[in-house]
């Protein structure tokens, strides 16, 4: 009996060593080889907050996932061509090295039909209720892009974080217009399923393609110094600010219509420059990511 319970006492012992060292086993930081996804945790914070206070505004968390580099600045992000929401990836090469990449992307295809008299029918039957169709077609696209490095310091559940990277971003917005009435000698001001005041000029005549405002492109580079705090294994929350520096061009805006010209007897087409191209430098300090983000490493 003694000696069984001896051996007892030195496997529970042993059982007590070994879930001891399980314990200080777990491996709270990245590692190399491990992938890792990140979000921006402000979104669900005001939604949770919004929650107790009786506030009906939830649309918070439509915005959960990382934050596009753009969108802290006015010019991309006030003509609502630019994504609210972004892709955080990392990879790590070593435990200390790491690539790391913030990807935002949004196509829209818009399609806008309007019915419009037919005055080729109206023409020959003053009664005629046929209709045709008017189209305007918009197009919005935006893309920001970050790719680059990062350097982590630190062996416990607080690591400083470190990193560099290329921006790229575009960013478009262009309408065009086709319409069912043609336009000739006889008809020069064809009816249209738009608002006369809106697709007519007043030498009467109509749009046929806008840019929008334009097309906008930057490219630069960005430096950020952050920390993570592991708040399980392999799960961080972390904050960083970046130093950026990029160059912002544009292209001039301009319209293409066409008209009837009484002095050639013909409908021509005529472009009209409505604002030249623009060139901008900008270096400050901004968030890319969000202000405060969790990441997921696996």
């Amino acid at each position: 009996m003694k000696k069984f319970l001896i051996i007892m006492a030195a496997l529970v012992s042993f059982a007590g060593m070994d879930a001891q060292e399980q314990k200080t086993e777990k491996q709270y930081l990245p590692e190399a080889g491990d992938w890792a996804l990140g979000v921006d945790v402000v979104p669900v914070l005001r939604y949770v907050g919004n929650a107790f206070n009786g506030n009906t505004n939830n649309e918070y968390i439509d915005n959960l996932g990382g934050e596009p580099f753009v969108n802290s600045n006015k010019r991309f992000n006030s003509r609502s061509l630019m994504p609210d929401v972004s892709i955080q990836g990392k990879y790590m090469f070593t435990d200390e090295w790491g690539l790391r990449a913030n990807v935002g992307l949004m196509f829209r295809s818009i399609y806008d039909n309007r019915y419009a008299v037919d005055d080729k029918a109206l023409l020959l039957n003053p009664l005629s209720e046929d209709k045709v169709v008017d189209k305007a077609h918009n197009t919005k696209n935006g893309m920001s892009v970050m790719v680059g490095g990062e350097y982590r310091k630190g062996k416990k559940r607080v690591q400083g974080v470190f990193g560099f990277g290329l921006l790229f971003a575009f960013q478009n917005d262009k309408t065009t217009y086709s319409y069912g009435n043609q336009m000739t000698e006889i008809n020069q001001t064809p009816s249209v399923g738009f608002s006369s005041g809106s697709v007519y000029d007043g030498n009467n005549y109509r749009l046929l393609k806008t840019n929008g405002s334009g097309s906008d492109f930057y490219t630069g580079v960005t430096g950020s110094a952050g920390i993570e705090w592991f708040v399980a294994p392999k799960i961080s929350l972390g904050a960083e600010v970046n130093l950026s520096l990029y160059y912002i061009f544009g292209n001039q805006d301009y319209t293409e219509s066409e008209g009837y010209n009484p002095s050639t007897g013909k409908v021509e087409t005529r472009t009209d420059l409505v604002s030249p191209r623009y060139r901008e430098l900008y270096i400050g300090t901004e968030s890319l990511g969000g202000s405060l983000n969790m990441t997921f490493y696996f």
